[in-house]
């Protein structure tokens, strides 16, 4: 009988202004991997030159590749300029958030996973915070019937489409959006389906990819036998111009998926959930309005930038 090889794993990892959480990530990694069917390829997504030069003492090592970008891509930008300097014919690709720790084999129970549940496209591990608590690894799609009738109302009308994120799975299961932090994609998938949408700069490019895999007839899975460390929060901030951005990539999901009536409706529900906080901060006025005005792509992070 003919052994059949181990499947390779290419894992991207984008770094800006964060290469401790970088070094930490790659280390973890490298501990918990069993099988050495796999590459990192890292992303520096135009850091600060001293931040980027710490990355430097990675570079040459063994399974470990460092890509330089001279502007910031974004979160999906930078994933696919990794991509593409991975190895193309990878059985699978493992965006993860440099700001995270493996608990254990991931890159080894997802691919086994994937070999067996050959109707599933992307899989993600489950997300632990920096404290050991359990956090949810999944997400539902935006849509108007959530924002105004709840998540419980919607899991009465369709329950298997809005599991429950607070519960402690012990077995697979299908969800809706797998979290951006760890996509476990087959290759085979993200090759059909071009990748993620740069166009996300920052937000949104796992519910926008998740929805494209829905469409094209793969599922979305959460395996919780692997498992990882999120600290969440550890590559950026949550500045005014960063929620700001949040909302044009939500936006450009909805232009994309929604008809122009729910855009409008949508508008109005988030004017008027940031405008009730006015008197919290006159920030949040300026937000409304932002989004009244659709959100508009021109105002994006990913213009205010010089190449360096």
């Amino acid at each position: 009988m003919i052994k059949k090889s181990t499947p390779f794993v290419s894992i991207i990892l984008v770094s800006y202004n964060s290469a401790s959480y970088t070094i930490d990530c790659i280390e973890s990694i490298r501990k918990e991997t069993k099988d050495d069917s796999y590459e990192i390829i890292v992303v520096d997504n135009n850091s600060e030159p001293a931040d980027r030069d710490r990355l430097l003492s990675i570079s040459e090592t063994d399974k470990v590749k460092l890509v330089s970008s001279c502007i910031n891509l974004g979160f999906a930008g930078g994933n696919m300029l990794g991509v593409q300097q991975a190895r193309p014919d990878s059985e699978y690709y493992f965006l993860l958030n440099n700001d995270t720790l493996f608990r254990n084999d991931v890159c080894g129970l997802l691919s086994a996973f994937l070999e067996i549940n050959t109707q599933v496209g992307v899989c993600t591990p489950q997300t632990y915070k920096g404290d050991g608590s359990m956090d949810h690894s999944f997400a539902y799609f935006p849509s108007l019937g959530i924002n105004v009738l709840g998540t419980a109302f919607m899991r009465l009308v369709e329950p298997n489409a809005y599991p429950d994120k607070k519960k402690e799975y012990t077995e697979p299961i299908t969800v809706p959006v797998v979290t951006g932090s760890a996509m476990f994609i087959r290759g085979s998938v993200l090759r059909q389906l071009g990748g993620l949408d740069t166009t996300h700069f920052l937000y949104c490019e796992e519910e926008d990819f998740c929805l494209r895999v829905k469409r094209a007839g793969w599922q979305s899975a959460l395996v919780p036998a692997a498992q990882f460390v999120h600290f969440a929060g550890g590559s950026g901030s949550q500045s005014w111009t960063v929620r700001r951005e949040f909302y044009i990539s939500l936006f450009h999901y909805f232009r994309k998926y929604h008809s122009p009536i729910e855009r409008a409706a949508l508008r109005v529900f988030y004017a008027l959930k940031n405008a009730r906080k006015v008197f919290r901060d006159r920030e949040f006025g300026r937000l409304a309005w932002f989004i009244l005005r659709g959100a508009p792509m021109a105002e994006s992070l990913r213009y205010r930038q010089q190449i360096r």
